[in-house]
């Protein structure tokens, strides 16, 4: 049987829109991920399909986009933030590394912080 050939950003597409079908917990959130589809296309047409409660834009805040998917994860949603470009990750770096990465330990197993953080890398447009 043949398998279906699909480029890297197809795939995360695909993934992302199985998984907004699969579990109304998870949801995106990110700069310019809804009405423009990222700056990738990644999430081009989630927003049209699953609507502005799932597929969030944010703005240019990327420890306030890590911090709320933090906050989320906490109450059992399941958020799929998206960092623009790597190099932008410097302002998230303490909630991703003293808060996400520690949480379940520092709480003894009284919290998970279940969430996977998207960043862009690449692509040849020198963003950064």
């Amino acid at each position: 049987m043949a398998r279906k050939q699909l480029t890297i950003i197809e795939a995360i597409n695909e993934a992302l829109d199985q998984e907004l079908g699969r579990d109304e917990r998870v949801f995106i959130l990110g700069e310019d991920i809804g009405l423009s589809g990222g700056v990738f296309k990644v999430t081009a047409g989630l927003l049209d399909k699953y609507g502005e409660d799932r597929v969030l834009d944010t703005p240019l805040a990327e420890g306030i986009i890590i911090a709320s998917a933090i906050g989320c994860a906490m109450m059992g949603l399941r958020p799929v933030p998206e960092i623009q470009f790597t190099d932008f990750i410097t302002p998230a770096m303490d909630q991703l590394v003293q808060q996400a990465a520690k949480l379940h330990y520092r709480s003894a197993g009284g919290y998970s912080c279940a969430f996977t953080t998207r960043i862009c890398c690449g692509g040849g447009v020198g963003g950064c």
